[in-house]
Protein backbone atom coordinates (compact mmCIF):
# COMPACT_ATOMS: atom_id res chain seq x y z
CA UNK A 1 0.00 0.00 0.00
CA UNK A 2 1.38 3.34 -1.01
CA UNK A 3 1.54 5.87 1.81
CA UNK A 4 1.64 9.57 1.13
CA UNK A 5 2.48 12.40 3.51
CA UNK A 6 0.43 15.29 2.24
CA UNK A 7 -2.27 14.19 -0.20
CA UNK A 8 -4.90 11.50 -0.61
CA UNK A 9 -4.09 8.60 -2.91
CA UNK A 10 -7.13 9.02 -5.18
CA UNK A 11 -8.11 11.82 -7.54
CA UNK A 12 -10.39 14.08 -5.54
CA UNK A 13 -11.72 17.45 -6.64
CA UNK A 14 -10.86 20.22 -4.23
CA UNK A 15 -13.72 22.60 -4.98
CA UNK A 16 -12.33 25.36 -2.74
CA UNK A 17 -9.01 25.18 -4.59
CA UNK A 18 -10.84 25.18 -7.93
CA UNK A 19 -12.81 28.28 -6.97
CA UNK A 20 -9.77 30.07 -5.52
CA UNK A 21 -7.80 29.79 -8.77
CA UNK A 22 -10.84 29.80 -11.08
CA UNK A 23 -9.94 26.50 -12.69
CA UNK A 24 -12.15 24.64 -15.12
CA UNK A 25 -13.20 21.07 -14.32
CA UNK A 26 -10.59 19.73 -16.73
CA UNK A 27 -7.82 21.87 -15.22
CA UNK A 28 -8.85 20.70 -11.75
CA UNK A 29 -8.80 17.06 -12.86
CA UNK A 30 -5.27 17.50 -14.20
CA UNK A 31 -4.19 19.21 -10.96
CA UNK A 32 -5.68 16.34 -8.93
CA UNK A 33 -3.68 13.92 -11.07
CA UNK A 34 -0.39 15.86 -10.95
CA UNK A 35 -0.50 16.32 -7.18
CA UNK A 36 0.08 12.56 -6.82
CA UNK A 37 2.78 12.23 -9.47
CA UNK A 38 5.72 12.88 -7.05
CA UNK A 39 4.82 9.72 -5.12
CA UNK A 40 5.47 7.31 -7.99
CA UNK A 41 7.29 9.10 -10.82
CA UNK A 42 11.04 9.13 -11.49
CA UNK A 43 12.78 12.20 -10.09
CA UNK A 44 15.33 14.10 -12.17
CA UNK A 45 16.96 17.32 -10.92
CA UNK A 46 14.17 17.86 -8.38
CA UNK A 47 11.42 17.43 -11.00
CA UNK A 48 9.16 14.40 -11.56
CA UNK A 49 8.90 12.89 -15.02
CA UNK A 50 5.43 12.54 -16.53
CA UNK A 51 4.94 11.80 -20.22
CA UNK A 52 1.85 13.15 -21.98
CA UNK A 53 1.11 9.64 -23.22
CA UNK A 54 0.99 8.46 -19.60
CA UNK A 55 -1.54 11.18 -18.71
CA UNK A 56 -3.71 10.28 -21.71
CA UNK A 57 -3.55 6.62 -20.69
CA UNK A 58 -4.59 7.41 -17.11
CA UNK A 59 -7.09 10.14 -18.03
CA UNK A 60 -8.58 8.96 -21.35
CA UNK A 61 -11.22 11.71 -21.34
CA UNK A 62 -8.45 14.28 -21.99
CA UNK A 63 -6.88 14.85 -25.38
CA UNK A 64 -3.36 16.10 -26.02
CA UNK A 65 -4.45 19.68 -26.84
CA UNK A 66 -6.59 19.85 -23.70
CA UNK A 67 -3.70 18.61 -21.57
CA UNK A 68 -1.28 21.14 -23.04
CA UNK A 69 -3.75 24.00 -22.56
CA UNK A 70 -4.39 22.95 -18.95
CA UNK A 71 -0.64 22.71 -18.27
CA UNK A 72 -0.23 26.30 -19.47
CA UNK A 73 -2.96 27.55 -17.13
CA UNK A 74 -1.50 25.74 -14.11
CA UNK A 75 1.98 27.07 -14.89
CA UNK A 76 0.75 30.64 -15.41
CA UNK A 77 -0.99 30.50 -12.02
CA UNK A 78 2.26 29.38 -10.37
CA UNK A 79 0.80 26.05 -9.20
CA UNK A 80 3.40 23.96 -11.02
CA UNK A 81 6.69 24.37 -12.85
CA UNK A 82 7.80 22.24 -15.78
CA UNK A 83 10.96 21.57 -17.74
CA UNK A 84 12.29 19.02 -20.20
CA UNK A 85 14.72 16.48 -18.75
CA UNK A 86 16.70 13.56 -20.14
CA UNK A 87 15.74 10.29 -18.44
CA UNK A 88 18.85 8.12 -18.45
CA UNK A 89 17.03 5.25 -16.73
CA UNK A 90 14.76 4.79 -19.73
CA UNK A 91 15.75 3.00 -22.92
CA UNK A 92 17.10 5.39 -25.59
CA UNK A 93 17.46 8.10 -22.88
CA UNK A 94 14.38 10.08 -23.97
CA UNK A 95 13.82 13.75 -23.17
CA UNK A 96 10.47 14.12 -21.41
CA UNK A 97 8.49 16.72 -19.54
CA UNK A 98 8.92 16.83 -15.77
CA UNK A 99 6.91 18.76 -13.20
CA UNK A 100 7.49 20.38 -9.83
CA UNK A 101 4.56 21.17 -7.53
CA UNK A 102 5.02 24.63 -6.02
CA UNK A 103 4.07 25.69 -2.51
CA UNK A 104 0.81 27.13 -3.90
CA UNK A 105 0.12 23.90 -5.76
CA UNK A 106 0.63 21.85 -2.61
CA UNK A 107 -2.42 23.56 -1.12
CA UNK A 108 -4.49 21.20 -3.28
CA UNK A 109 -6.69 18.87 -1.19
CA UNK A 110 -4.69 19.73 1.95
CA UNK A 111 -8.01 20.05 3.80
CA UNK A 112 -9.29 16.71 2.56
CA UNK A 113 -6.90 14.56 4.53
CA UNK A 114 -7.54 12.24 7.40
CA UNK A 115 -8.18 14.08 10.70
CA UNK A 116 -5.20 16.12 11.76
CA UNK A 117 -2.66 14.31 13.90
CA UNK A 118 -1.18 17.53 15.26
CA UNK A 119 -2.84 17.20 18.70
CA UNK A 120 -1.48 13.66 18.96
CA UNK A 121 1.99 14.83 17.90
CA UNK A 122 1.93 17.59 20.51
CA UNK A 123 1.00 15.00 23.16
CA UNK A 124 3.84 12.76 22.02
CA UNK A 125 6.33 15.61 22.29
CA UNK A 126 4.99 16.41 25.75
CA UNK A 127 5.41 12.73 26.63
CA UNK A 128 9.06 12.85 25.55
CA UNK A 129 9.66 15.86 27.78
CA UNK A 130 7.97 14.15 30.72
CA UNK A 131 9.97 10.95 30.21
CA UNK A 132 13.23 12.88 29.90
CA UNK A 133 12.49 14.58 33.23
CA UNK A 134 11.83 11.19 34.85
CA UNK A 135 15.08 9.85 33.46
CA UNK A 136 16.98 12.82 34.87
CA UNK A 137 15.27 12.44 38.25
CA UNK A 138 16.21 8.77 38.31
CA UNK A 139 19.84 9.70 37.65
CA UNK A 140 19.78 12.34 40.38
CA UNK A 141 18.35 10.07 43.07
CA UNK A 142 20.81 9.35 45.84
CA UNK A 143 21.78 5.70 46.28
CA UNK A 144 19.82 3.97 48.98
CA UNK A 145 21.65 3.28 52.18
CA UNK A 146 23.47 -0.01 52.17
CA UNK A 147 22.06 -2.80 54.25
CA UNK A 148 23.80 -3.61 57.49
CA UNK A 149 26.69 -5.99 56.96
CA UNK A 150 25.01 -8.55 59.21
CA UNK A 151 22.11 -8.81 56.79
CA UNK A 152 22.27 -10.75 53.56
CA UNK A 153 22.54 -8.43 50.60
CA UNK A 154 19.72 -8.72 48.11
CA UNK A 155 20.29 -8.48 44.37
CA UNK A 156 18.62 -5.33 43.12
CA UNK A 157 17.76 -5.44 39.40
CA UNK A 158 19.33 -2.74 37.26
CA UNK A 159 16.81 -0.10 36.24
CA UNK A 160 17.16 1.35 32.78
CA UNK A 161 14.84 4.36 32.86
CA UNK A 162 15.78 5.61 29.41
CA UNK A 163 15.18 2.23 27.76
CA UNK A 164 11.79 2.00 29.43
CA UNK A 165 10.98 5.56 28.37
CA UNK A 166 11.95 4.88 24.76
CA UNK A 167 9.88 1.68 24.71
CA UNK A 168 6.84 3.58 25.96
CA UNK A 169 7.48 6.37 23.47
CA UNK A 170 7.83 3.84 20.62
CA UNK A 171 4.55 2.18 21.57
CA UNK A 172 2.60 5.43 21.58
CA UNK A 173 4.14 6.78 18.36
CA UNK A 174 3.47 3.49 16.57
CA UNK A 175 -0.16 3.56 17.69
CA UNK A 176 -0.71 7.11 16.44
CA UNK A 177 1.14 6.84 13.14
CA UNK A 178 -0.20 3.42 12.15
CA UNK A 179 -3.68 4.89 12.46
CA UNK A 180 -3.24 8.18 10.59
CA UNK A 181 -0.76 6.89 7.96
CA UNK A 182 1.29 10.06 8.16
CA UNK A 183 5.02 9.97 7.59
CA UNK A 184 7.17 10.13 10.72
CA UNK A 185 10.21 12.04 9.49
CA UNK A 186 13.19 12.10 7.14
CA UNK A 187 16.81 13.30 7.41
CA UNK A 188 17.60 10.69 10.05
CA UNK A 189 21.16 10.17 11.25
CA UNK A 190 22.85 7.30 9.44
CA UNK A 191 20.45 7.34 6.50
CA UNK A 192 20.17 9.23 3.22
CA UNK A 193 18.43 12.52 4.04
CA UNK A 194 15.65 11.71 1.52
CA UNK A 195 14.80 8.40 3.24
CA UNK A 196 11.33 8.70 4.78
CA UNK A 197 10.30 6.68 7.84
CA UNK A 198 6.73 5.55 8.49
CA UNK A 199 4.70 2.86 10.25
CA UNK A 200 3.21 0.35 7.82
CA UNK A 201 -0.15 -1.40 8.04
CA UNK A 202 1.45 -4.18 10.11
CA UNK A 203 2.57 -1.66 12.77
CA UNK A 204 6.20 -2.12 11.73
CA UNK A 205 8.82 0.55 11.17
CA UNK A 206 9.38 0.99 7.44
CA UNK A 207 11.12 3.31 5.01
CA UNK A 208 10.42 4.88 1.65
CA UNK A 209 13.65 5.34 -0.27
CA UNK A 210 14.60 8.17 -2.62
CA UNK A 211 13.68 5.80 -5.48
CA UNK A 212 10.17 5.37 -3.96
CA UNK A 213 10.87 1.79 -2.89
CA UNK A 214 9.14 0.63 0.30
CA UNK A 215 10.92 -1.59 2.80
CA UNK A 216 10.06 -2.87 6.26
CA UNK A 217 13.05 -2.69 8.59
CA UNK A 218 14.09 -5.96 10.24
CA UNK A 219 17.56 -5.22 11.63
CA UNK A 220 17.09 -4.80 15.43
CA UNK A 221 20.05 -2.43 15.65
CA UNK A 222 18.69 -0.15 12.91
CA UNK A 223 15.28 -0.13 14.55
CA UNK A 224 16.74 0.59 18.00
CA UNK A 225 18.95 3.40 16.66
CA UNK A 226 16.02 5.02 14.90
CA UNK A 227 13.75 5.08 17.96
CA UNK A 228 16.53 6.39 20.16
CA UNK A 229 17.25 9.11 17.58
CA UNK A 230 13.58 10.09 17.31
CA UNK A 231 13.23 10.13 21.10
CA UNK A 232 16.15 12.57 21.28
CA UNK A 233 14.78 14.65 18.37
CA UNK A 234 11.11 14.80 19.31
CA UNK A 235 10.64 18.09 17.43
CA UNK A 236 10.94 16.04 14.24
CA UNK A 237 7.90 13.85 14.94
CA UNK A 238 5.58 14.25 11.96
CA UNK A 239 7.80 16.88 10.35
CA UNK A 240 8.91 16.03 6.84
CA UNK A 241 11.64 18.34 5.53
CA UNK A 242 11.10 19.36 1.90
CA UNK A 243 14.58 19.48 0.41
CA UNK A 244 13.24 20.93 -2.85
CA UNK A 245 12.44 24.26 -1.25
CA UNK A 246 14.49 26.66 0.81
CA UNK A 247 13.66 26.45 4.52
CA UNK A 248 12.72 29.53 6.51
CA UNK A 249 14.94 30.85 9.29
CA UNK A 250 12.28 29.83 11.82
CA UNK A 251 12.21 26.26 10.46
CA UNK A 252 15.99 26.01 10.72
CA UNK A 253 15.87 27.14 14.34
CA UNK A 254 13.07 24.73 15.23
CA UNK A 255 14.84 21.78 13.59
CA UNK A 256 18.46 22.39 14.54
CA UNK A 257 19.00 24.96 17.32
CA UNK A 258 20.93 23.46 20.29
CA UNK A 259 21.59 20.23 18.37
CA UNK A 260 25.08 18.69 18.47
CA UNK A 261 27.40 18.69 15.46
CA UNK A 262 30.72 16.92 15.03
CA UNK A 263 33.41 19.05 13.38
CA UNK A 264 36.96 17.71 13.06
CA UNK A 265 36.08 14.95 15.55
CA UNK A 266 35.06 17.51 18.18
CA UNK A 267 31.56 18.02 19.54
CA UNK A 268 29.89 21.42 19.27
CA UNK A 269 26.38 22.66 19.88
CA UNK A 270 24.52 24.91 17.44
CA UNK A 271 24.16 28.05 19.54
CA UNK A 272 22.41 30.33 17.04
CA UNK A 273 21.54 30.84 13.38
CA UNK A 274 22.04 34.55 12.77
CA UNK A 275 20.34 36.35 9.89
CA UNK A 276 22.17 38.91 7.78
CA UNK A 277 19.71 40.03 5.14
CA UNK A 278 19.04 37.08 2.83
CA UNK A 279 21.99 35.13 4.25
CA UNK A 280 22.73 33.50 7.60
CA UNK A 281 25.74 32.42 9.64
CA UNK A 282 26.05 29.46 12.01
CA UNK A 283 27.28 30.04 15.55
CA UNK A 284 28.52 26.91 17.31
CA UNK A 285 29.72 26.43 20.89
CA UNK A 286 32.27 23.93 22.20
CA UNK A 287 32.09 22.12 25.53
CA UNK A 288 34.03 24.94 27.22
CA UNK A 289 31.56 27.59 26.09
CA UNK A 290 33.78 29.07 23.37
CA UNK A 291 31.77 30.37 20.41
CA UNK A 292 32.91 30.21 16.81
CA UNK A 293 31.44 30.08 13.31
CA UNK A 294 30.87 26.97 11.24
CA UNK A 295 32.15 27.82 7.76
CA UNK A 296 31.02 26.54 4.39
CA UNK A 297 33.65 23.93 3.51
CA UNK A 298 33.28 24.59 -0.22
CA UNK A 299 34.60 28.14 -0.08
CA UNK A 300 35.15 28.95 3.63
CA UNK A 301 32.42 31.57 3.54
CA UNK A 302 30.78 32.41 6.86
CA UNK A 303 27.51 33.64 5.30
CA UNK A 304 25.37 31.40 3.13
CA UNK A 305 21.78 30.85 1.97
CA UNK A 306 19.16 29.18 4.15
CA UNK A 307 19.17 26.11 1.92
CA UNK A 308 22.96 25.82 2.05
CA UNK A 309 22.81 26.33 5.82
CA UNK A 310 20.59 23.28 6.14
CA UNK A 311 22.91 21.24 3.91
CA UNK A 312 25.89 22.15 6.10
CA UNK A 313 24.06 21.30 9.32
CA UNK A 314 22.94 17.91 8.01
CA UNK A 315 26.53 17.15 6.99
CA UNK A 316 27.83 17.64 10.55
CA UNK A 317 24.76 16.76 12.64
CA UNK A 318 25.53 14.19 15.33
Amino acid sequence: MSIQPQHTQTLIKDLDFQAKYRLSHTQTDLMAYLINVPYWAIKVDGYFVIATSKIISDLPSMGKKTIEASFKVLKDLGLIRTKMVKVTKFKNRPTLRAIYITEKGNEYNAKLLLPSSEPEIRRLKALVKELEEKIQNAKDEKPKEKLESSKKEETIPTIEPKKEAIDLFKEKVTKVFSRNQKFLCNAVEGWSKETIFYINSYNRLSILTHEKKQKQLKDPLQIHNFWEWLFNHSERIGNLIDFNKEPTLQELKVYYLHKNVIVNNKKFKIRDIVSNGNLVKLQIEDIRGNICLLLDGKNNKKFFSLKRCQEIILKFLE
